[in-house]
């Protein structure tokens, strides 16, 4: 070449050199034109051109490449050598839509062939739980979509539940429930039965949710010194009380106090405060006066005016913490009545009754127990003599001498003697309602013994309502 261009005219080597680089340009040029493959969405497209870009081939194949189309080579990176199949997945619209409140329906141009990549790019995370529907039906994240075709898809966000134990973070539960309770039951997550939820598991849940959950603990309590244990997630003792079933009531009080915090050995003292009233109740005496009353019975009474006692309190307060004696202050006793005397009512009315005696059946008006004694004539001397003048046999009664005034001649009958008239007195005993049974020294019968005498009808003008 070089010996050439000596023996060539100077004129004309700059013309010949450019000829030969043009030519070596057209060779390489020609050498380029290659056989390939696009396949777009499973369609293939052959052909045979120069191509340095993928997007060339793009073109030549009369396809608009969009910013959103997945080609399995950068577009615009220029390639000596392409290879001889390159890839298009086309971006096709996609709806999608979320629950209500959740955040706006939308539409996206996605090549994705994966729900989970659609996601990404619409900037959501996916998380456990989450559902995804396509056109309508569940799929998984990683279901293969067919490239090119227009789709629809649904998003269900779990809701997530942040649980905290007594106020540390202890995990995070995602589910499609609507409460707390339904979620902790999904997730088989537990706690003890006296655990405390806030807020209350039958609450709804939201998008996103945190729970805090005060574990159980031991408390004992001790009450009127027994002891008994039991379990609570109160947070407080009013609520660690109510949870061990136990209420003080009045001046009840603990230890710790209600507005102290929770001891931390558990240990709990309820002690009872009783207030007593004790009343002291007396009755002061009455009297009753009498006076005749001619509505009632001889011999019997019956109340005109009652009486009534007058009444005096006397008021204690003691009070007694756990059964045992605090204080104990006394006051001064007060009148809650005055008393007032009564009136009793003398029988006047002599009323004939019958009853039978002894086998004798008696009318009489009058009847009085008596302490009877006898006496007979040969205890007297010759001749002795009677008050009235009745001669001393059977028959002839003998009464105080208080009595014999006004029953002298009056016909009664004594039971267990007989009949009889009263027609003597005698020294009697005093205090003793008396009567001497008079008999005759042969049929004699000694006397000392209560018995009862009847005054029997009729009944006389005059007679004495009470017996002196």
């Amino acid at each position: 070449m070089n010996s050439l261009l000596r023996k060539t005219p100077g004129y004309l080597q700059i013309p010949l050199v450019t000829l030969v680089i043009l030519a070596g340009l057209s060779l390489l040029f020609w050498s380029q034109i290659k056989s390939y493959q696009l396949i777009v969405d499973g369609e293939t497209y052959k052909m045979r051109v120069i191509a340095f870009f993928p997007r060339d081939l793009v073109k030549f194949a009369g396809i608009e490449l969009q910013k959103e189309d997945n080609l399995s080579l950068d577009p615009d990176k220029f390639r000596f050598s392409l290879p001889e199949k390159i890839y298009l997945t086309s971006a096709r619209p996609v709806q999608l839509s979320f629950p209500e409140n959740a955040r706006e329906s939308s539409e996206i141009l996605s090549a994705a062939l994966y729900p989970a990549d659609i996601l990404k790019e619409a900037g959501i995370r996916l998380f456990p739980k989450d559902i995804i529907k396509l056109n309508g039906k569940v799929v998984e994240a990683d279901f293969k979509l067919n490239a090119g075709e227009e789709i629809a898809l649904e998003y269900l966000p779990a809701k997530q539940i942040d649980i905290f134990l007594d106020g540390h973070a202890q995990s995070s539960i995602f589910t499609q429930t609507n409460t707390f309770e339904e979620a902790l039951n999904e997730a088989k997550l537990s706690f003890h039965e006296k655990a405390k939820f806030n807020p209350p598991l039958s609450q709804m849940l939201e998008q996103e949710n945190r729970l805090e959950v005060s574990d159980v603990k031991q408390f004992c309590l001790t009450v009127s010194g027994s002891e008994f244990c039991d379990f609570s997630g109160g947070e407080n003792l009013a609520e660690v009380l109510a949870d061990l079933a136990v209420s003080p009531q009045g001046l009840d009080f603990t230890q710790p106090a209600e507005d102290k915090p929770l001891p931390e050995n558990g240990k709990i003292s309820l002690h009872n405060i009783e207030e007593r009233l004790i009343l002291s109740i007396d009755e002061t005496a009455v009297s009753y006066t009498y006076q005749d009353d001619p509505n009632t019975q001889l011999d019997t009474t019956a109340v005109i005016i009652p009486a009534q006692a007058g009444i005096e309190v006397a008021r204690t307060v003691e009070r007694l913490q756990d059964g045992a004696l605090l204080s104990s202050q006394s006051e001064p006793a007060w009148k809650a009545s005055e008393p007032q005397d009564g009136v009793m009512g003398r029988g006047t009315k002599a009323v004939l009754l019958t009853e039978t005696v002894d086998g004798e059946e008696l009318q009489y008006w009058r009847k009085v127990s008596v302490y009877a004694t006898s006496y007979h004539p040969s205890t007297f001397g010759p001749n002795p003599q009677t008050r009235s003048g009745m001669p001393l046999a059977y028959g002839t009664i003998a009464v105080s001498a208080s009595w014999y005034p006004s029953m002298v001649g009056q016909s009664v009958y004594v039971r267990g003697y007989g009949y009889g008239r009263i027609g003597d007195s005698g020294g009697g005993i005093p205090g003793t309602p008396w009567i001497d049974l008079g008999y005759s020294d042969e049929d004699y019968v000694g006397w000392h013994s209560w018995t009862t005498m009847y005054f029997l009808s009729p009944i006389p003008a005059w007679y004495p309502t009470v017996l002196p």
